[in-house]
């Protein structure tokens, strides 16, 4: 049975055009427990992209490495779908690290795929005041997420994303010619 159209508690739909997705509960696929949440597009032509989100506040994860981690299942058709991880604040002070941000562009889920957990890290710096995340489908098709949790890991573990390079800074600046590759 699936609930259409209301983001599940604690989470919020959004979309290019609404009319394009839906999101709901879906009790017939789940990586565990009775159900999961969806994103689908509802249109033969959805536009650019639908994503299901949520919001917390990061007090127990300020100046710690964060890793998300979540179980997302996919029935894509020549499009994709990414888990997102954003880290917000007040990056104006010269002592504060700007936030982190991975979006899986550099990794996207394509096509028709089983259950499979995902994981994004990000540094939450002291100065972050909120942490967003979710899941984006970018095109036709459906995307299922279940299981999602956040633990503290260690500085060993690498942060994700392509702008994971970005976030630390470097003693001088690079490529300023931009011959560089």
């Amino acid at each position: 049975m699936i609930e259409h159209k209301k983001a599940p508690t604690g989470w919020i739909y959004s979309a290019t055009d609404k009319n394009d997705y839906e999101v709901g509960l879906d009790q017939s696929e789940k990586h565990s427990g009775t159900r999961c949440g969806y994103l689908k597009s509802v249109v033969e032509e959805p536009k650019p992209f639908g994503n299901l989100s949520s919001y917390f506040a990061p007090e127990e994860y300020l100046d710690k490495r964060l890793r998300m981690s979540a179980w997302v299942k996919t029935e894509l058709v020549n499009s994709k779908a990414q888990l997102w991880l954003r880290v917000d604040g007040d990056w104006k002070s010269a002592s504060s690290k700007p936030g982190c941000f991975d979006n899986m562009d550099d990794r996207p889920i394509v096509g028709s795929t089983a259950w499979r957990k995902y994981d994004l890290v990000v540094d939450i710096p002291k100065t972050s005041t909120g942490v967003a995340f979710g899941l984006m489908l970018l095109g036709k098709g459906q995307a299922w997420l279940d299981d999602v949790s956040f633990e503290e890991v260690s500085e060993d573990v690498p942060l994700t994303g392509k702008y994971a390079s970005t976030h630390r800074t470097t003693s001088r600046p690079k490529n300023l010619s931009f011959e560089d590759d």
